[in-house]
């Protein structure tokens, strides 16, 4: 949505529950990362303990000063009517900083052109502990959040709570629910289903609970067999990472350096030096992203990554070439590496057609393409496979099985584009 069609934006921020952290970062924060990645650059502030509130949002860095900030003191346990009926504007997203919130649930609620409440009939098992201290209705567990218009707040008792006037109007059919157990799951750039949910700030004994969810919703589907082996060590580093100042964006520069470095080990003959980066650049490679996803500090340079990761990965291959045929190695190095190089243009554009056709991406498409996935040429397989070879004394043989893997990949994923897309 563009900014003139969001609605006004409410935070109602009261400590401690606002400034629980999670792996991190405080609820209050992380709710002011998701509004500025939304879209929203002002926000009013109400809270019964300002001068915290404030605190805490003058000393994060990160985009600071893209969400302008109004104050407000508000008085009593719940936000009444007449604590938003000073707003003129026409909609209003009224948010509680102590709950965690998925995006999308967000993204859902702010597209809702009648007064709409977010809820959850139906948690699933891992969410569930995490709901027992929301209140709960008829349809379900509430959530602090929710879409009121100015005809709405006119009708009611200015003394009104307002989520207990939003309950008992959902109740009653006279605004509705935006239930997050009927939202889809499905995210098709992590290729796996991944539930959203609501819950409010977690007690000391469930923190780690909550913190586990949050880093398990950032891992990918559909991986390669090596980044099984990635997953947990990844999940680690972004646990203790997130604590500190280190951001997505300085781990993913201080990765394409040594990817960068790479290249000239490779073109230089270097390789056991090279492929013991190139490994460690495999585990390297997830992090950023996860821990972006973790602490909602994606940017568009960490969207832009992809393509810096395959210019990166394709001169490694192409230093490998140059080595090989300068050594004399293998004499036709460089035209291998221009088939290798051809093929993957072409596997990216069957994918590519598949995924413009189904949403979905071919990776993801059945059991078996998953399957081919964990095994077929990328740049995690490539790199495990010539290690293996290096570790064996025979890196041109790894050159040569590397391109061999990665064309007869291509092929496969060609007949399976070709296949689906002629069975609809």
């Amino acid at each position: 949505m563009t900014e003139a069609s969001l609605p006004a934006l409410v935070i109602v921020a009261d400590a401690p529950d606002a400034l629980v952290q999670l792996s991190g970062i405080s609820l209050l924060e992380r709710l002011r990362r998701v509004a500025i990645n939304l879209g929203f650059r002002e926000a009013t502030v109400l809270s019964n303990s300002v001068a915290s509130i404030e605190s805490e949002i003058a000393r994060q860095s990160w985009r600071a000063g893209q969400l302008s900030i109004q104050y407000r003191d508000r008085q009593g346990e719940s936000v009444t009517v007449d604590d938003l009926r000073a707003l003129s504007a026409a909609r209003v997203l009224v948010v509680s900083a102590s709950s965690y919130y998925d995006k999308r649930l967000l993204a859902e609620l702010i597209q809702s052109q009648s007064d709409s409440l977010l809820i959850d009939s139906d948690p699933p098992a891992g969410i569930a502990p995490l709901m027992q201290s929301a209140p709960r209705s008829s349809g379900g567990w509430m959530s602090g959040a929710a879409v009121i218009s100015r005809d709405w707040l006119a009708g009611k008792n200015t003394n009104a709570p307002i989520f207990d006037e939003l309950s008992a109007d959902v109740a009653a059919g006279r605004a509705a629910p935006i239930d997050a157990a009927k939202q889809s799951s499905y995210v098709p750039d992590m290729r796996r289903h991944v539930r959203p949910c609501f819950f409010p700030a977690p007690s000391e004994s469930s923190r780690s609970a909550a913190e586990r969810l949050l880093r398990d919703n950032t891992q990918k589907g559909a991986l390669d067999f090596p980044a099984y082996v990635h997953e947990p060590i990844e999940k680690w580093l972004v646990s203790h990472v997130a604590r500190t100042s280190i951001t997505p964006n300085q781990i993913t520069l201080a990765t394409a350096l040594l990817g960068l470095g790479v290249t000239i080990l490779y073109a230089s003959g270097n390789l056991a030096v090279g492929v013991v980066i190139a490994l460690l650049i495999g585990v390297l490679d997830g992090v950023d992203g996860k821990l972006a996803r973790l602490t909602e500090r994606t940017t568009k340079i960490g969207e832009g990554e992809h393509a810096l990761d395959y210019c990166l990965e394709m001169s490694w291959w192409a230093a490998l070439a140059f080595h090989f045929h300068s050594t004399g190695q293998v004499p036709n190095a460089l035209w291998i590496w221009l088939a290798f190089f051809v093929s993957d243009v072409v596997d990216r554009l069957a994918k590519w057609t598949v995924e413009r056709r189904f949403g979905r991406k071919l990776d993801d498409l059945s059991r078996f393409d998953r399957f081919v996935r964990s095994i077929a040429g990328r740049r995690n397989i490539y790199t495990w496979l010539f290690a293996i070879f290096v570790l064996i004394g025979s890196p041109a043989a790894g050159f040569l099985a590397l391109s061999f893997w990665g064309i007869t990949s291509t092929a496969v994923h060609v007949f399976r584009a070709a296949q689906v897309r002629m069975s609809t």
